[in-house]
């Protein structure tokens, strides 16, 4: 799916001093929105339709998609949202267009590649893509969304079963339960999804969970968690689905051991190699960079994923879930044999 901004704005992302916080200002972002919706009582009935936060999640309707055509013959919207009534055209609502980008706002997914300066400045942009905006999230997210100049391009991360709704993440999804619940809250609220539901409701592995939290909190040996968590695994027989579900949530104790030559060196095979992790964490959280590269790093250790043709077809398939069909398949197979030649000294 592809759709054109209704307006975007560019900003500056500059650390402040006071511990690293972020302070984004969006330049002249708003009057922008503003001004689209005077001049195309289309536009402005369209952001009209989206949420203020304000209403309870049963009545949010979504429209009818013939709406988001570049040129429906009828536009008849209901409840008080038609902008366009016998040629006439409705006193705008700022009030609710201001609420409206409060909460349907999207910013790019990774700030530009240019760097102002040594002071860690750095362009970045916000926009509102109407038809992206009506896209739930979930912590178990099928979609990924890539920006294009002024476009959304939202494509599957993995599989998606027919009516299957179409989901992505509005935060890092690599992590616990209990700070994905925080952020959630923060855009005001609560995921339901199966992976959230999982992980705060399961009896057997409940304890197992919160330990883990706790331990990765406090620091230590993250070796000795994820020894900890796969035999408790095991043990519970959780099934390959929710297995990726929990790695997908301590994967930065995973990362940290596969980071650590003293840590690979101490826990050995009890731990899982990591391309075995990366795969299953895809098959929870579909294609990811943090994913990818694990996978790319792993696949000098192909054990437990196959042999080598299978182990590229896997980063493929991650790289295209990744990246969409921006990136051919021809060129993700180039990428993958460059990448064992330069750090791994193997030919293919």
């Amino acid at each position: 799916m592809m759709a054109k901004a209704v307006a975007i704005g560019r900003g500056v992302l500059q650390d402040t001093t006071d511990g690293g916080e972020k302070m984004v200002v969006w330049k002249d972002f708003v009057g922008k929105v503003l001004d689209a919706a005077e001049k195309c009582p289309r536009t402005a009935a369209l952001i009209h339709t989206l949420s203020t936060g304000e209403e309870q999640q049963d009545d949010l309707v979504v429209p009818e998609m013939a709406l988001f055509r570049q040129e429906p013959e009828d536009l008849n919207l209901t409840d008080g949202t038609n902008m366009v009534r016998e040629g006439t055209q409705e006193v705008l609502d700022v009030d609710r267009i201001l609420k409206v980008l409060d909460v349907n706002c999207l910013t790019e997914d990774a700030p530009a590649a240019d760097v102002l300066g040594n002071n860690g400045i750095v362009n970045c942009g916000v926009g509102l893509w109407i038809l992206p905006s009506f896209i739930n999230h979930s912590c178990h997210p099928n979609a990924r969304r890539t920006h294009v100049g002024d476009h959304a391009i939202v494509h599957a991360s993995r599989d998606i079963k027919a009516g299957e709704e179409i989901t992505f993440p509005y935060f890092d999804v690599l992590v616990p339960v209990s700070k994905r619940r925080e952020a959630s809250r923060a855009w005001g609220f609560e995921c339901k999804c199966d992976r959230c539901r999982f992980e705060s409701e399961d009896c057997t592995l409940k304890q197992e969970i919160l330990k883990s939290e706790n331990d990765l909190v406090n620091g230590g040996d993250m070796g000795a968690l994820v020894v900890r968590l796969e035999e408790k695994m095991r043990k519970s027989m959780a099934k390959e689905r929710r297995k990726a579900f929990l790695r997908a949530s301590f994967w930065s104790a995973y990362s940290a051991v596969y980071d650590s030559d003293k840590l690979v060196r101490k826990w050995g095979r009890r731990v899982p190699s990591e391309a075995l992790v990366a795969e299953s964490i895809a098959d929870a959280v579909g294609g990811n960079e943090n994913v990818l590269r694990a996978m790319l790093r792993g696949s000098k250790d192909a054990n437990g994923c196959g042999n080598w043709l299978e182990v590229e077809d896997k980063v493929v398939r991650i790289g295209r879930a990744t990246y969409g069909k921006v990136v051919k398949r021809h060129a993700m197979r180039a990428l993958f044999r460059l990448t064992l030649d330069a750090n791994n000294n193997i030919n293919l």
